[in-house]
């Protein structure tokens, strides 16, 4: 930066008295010339990055598979599959005005036949990964349902069919979630969910770790359950951008973190995952592959160290990839989840004993 400023007014300013030889003149402008050739690249690099990160996801989107692994394509058909099972049963398209923007969501009620198992009564918030539109959270919706939950998944913003321009990768409107809670209790009448778990994988994990110590919280969310979340998108974003070169790294995250602030309007203050877990007193259960290599394990391992929720797990699932142990746990995947919710609704009915 110093240089630049020296050969954009310094240097004039010594030709306007003291004129400057046509060789050293030349070599000047020539590294003008780079140096604005720099800026200009790193500028548009951190555009670039900015934009791969928050562009709104459109559903046209899940088309382009080129870069997407066979294993992950594999499950994409299993996802499809099920889809055609989850869609075949009651669910009702939800929407609600909220923040000045249009949100969208889908509401599966509890089935008859399930409403006797021990989670009845209860609502499963799942929450979906970054620029997911395929919904590829079938599979647990499902789970949930076929264990007496009641479900609801929303669409988050920047994520077709809800409103938004950007993605907000930075968790900065979590209490959207708060809000569509909210809209369950208004629609439920005398049926209103007992209590509720948030479910999230990826950016999905992400969010609902940063709602586990907002202030607003609602009470009767008695578990949060994260698979392969990150601990802030700041964190995240220097993993992503690791392989480059220091000297094209480090000016274009500067760049990127400005575009950020002045679009997005985060700053390095607002919550994260890492931070709120802190403050937490929410159960949290962890989930993280060991084979991870979008959003790397330690992470994973850094959110529970950090978690000061008294009943908390992290679980390490050998041999998976990002957001494939579900794939790779089988049936352990839902047994263990429930076990952990099952542990967490007798504390807190232990506690209301008390």
């Amino acid at each position: 930066m110093y240089t630049f400023c020296y050969l954009m007014f310094a240097i004039p300013m010594q030709m306007a008295t003291n004129p400057l030889p046509l060789g050293l003149l030349i070599i000047l402008i020539g590294l003008l010339a780079v140096v604005l050739a720099y800026i200009t690249f790193e500028v548009y690099l951190a555009w670039s990055l900015f934009r791969y990160s928050v562009k709104r996801a459109k559903k046209d989107d899940s088309a382009d598979t080129a870069y997407v692994p066979e294993e992950t394509l594999d499950w994409y058909k299993t996802v499809e599959e099920k889809k055609k099972d989850l869609f075949s049963r009651p669910h009702e398209n939800w929407e609600m005005e909220h923040d000045g923007l249009t949100l969208r969501g889908i509401f599966f009620p509890a089935q008859e036949q399930n409403l006797s198992t021990r989670f009845a009564g209860g609502c499963a918030v799942v929450v979906h990964g970054w620029r997911d539109v395929r919904f590829s959270r079938a599979i647990d919706v499902i789970l949930y349902l076929d264990s007496g939950f009641s479900v609801f998944v929303p669409f988050l913003r920047g994520h077709e069919p809800s409103g938004g321009k950007y993605i907000d990768l930075g968790c900065h409107y979590r209490k959207d979630l708060f809000a569509w809670i909210d809209q369950i209790r208004a629609r439920s009448d005398n049926e209103s969910p007992s209590f509720y778990i948030l479910d999230g994988l990826s950016m999905g994990a992400a969010t609902v770790l940063t709602t586990s110590g907002d202030d607003d919280l609602p009470r009767d969310v008695r578990a949060i359950l994260a698979d392969c979340g990150y601990s802030s998108f700041l964190e995240q974003g220097k993993w992503m951008i690791r392989g480059m070169k220091p000297i094209i790294r480090y000016p274009a995250f500067f760049f990127t973190l400005g575009f950020l602030r002045i679009i997005m309007g985060y700053k390095k203050s607002d919550p994260t995952p890492l931070t709120q877990v802190a403050k937490a007193s929410v159960p949290i259960m962890i989930i993280h592959g060991e084979d991870d290599l979008f959003v790397p394990p330690p992470m994973g391992k850094k959110l529970h160290d950090a978690c000061a929720s008294e009943l908390k797990d992290f679980w390490l699932v050998s041999g998976a990839k990002h957001a494939m142990s579900q794939r790779v746990a089988g049936d352990e995947y839902l047994a263990r989840k429930l076990a952990f919710i099952e542990e967490a609704l007798k504390r807190a009915s232990d506690e209301r004993g008390h």
